[in-house]
């Protein structure tokens, strides 16, 4: 039977084209899989996860999108100028799984932001605690 395939002109090409095409599958899943693998990193890469920090300051700007929540928080350094610092947090499914949602912190709003800072002294903190101006306090 196998004679019979290999000899026919149109089986051969079907082969060919199913061949190419698993081939073609193989690797668009090979480099989607790479590409998931390298966005999503463990928190210790950009964070130091034995110093904690504590800011205060206003809420600027918000990221509710997976892979991590991100808030933009502006604080008055000790010179006076104001400085933004990239907040982070779980993902949008797990906040949402502690009854956080989008609106629970708004642009303007004042905060009490502490967790793991940023590592090389950049200005990032990994959200571990929030306290907002209701007294509100929610850890993670």
């Amino acid at each position: 039977m196998r004679e019979i395939l290999t000899k026919c002109g149109t089986c051969r090409r079907r082969h060919k084209s199913a061949a190419r095409l698993l081939r073609l599958s193989a690797l668009l899943a090979s480099c989607f899989l790479g590409a998931v693998a390298v966005a999503h990193h463990g928190t210790a890469v950009e964070f130091d996860v034995n110093k904690n920090g504590r800011i205060e300051g206003v809420v600027k700007e918000i990221w509710f999108k997976a892979p991590h929540v991100r808030y933009y928080v502006t604080v008055v350094d000790k010179q006076g100028q104001p400085v933004t610092w990239d907040i982070q947090s779980q993902s949008p499914i797990n906040l949402r799984r502690l009854g956080w949602s989008k609106e629970t912190l708004k642009v303007g709003d004042k905060v009490i932001v502490e967790g793991f800072l940023g590592r090389d002294g950049r200005k990032m903190l990994y959200m571990n605690k929030i306290t907002t101006t209701d007294g509100k306090t929610v850890k993670f």
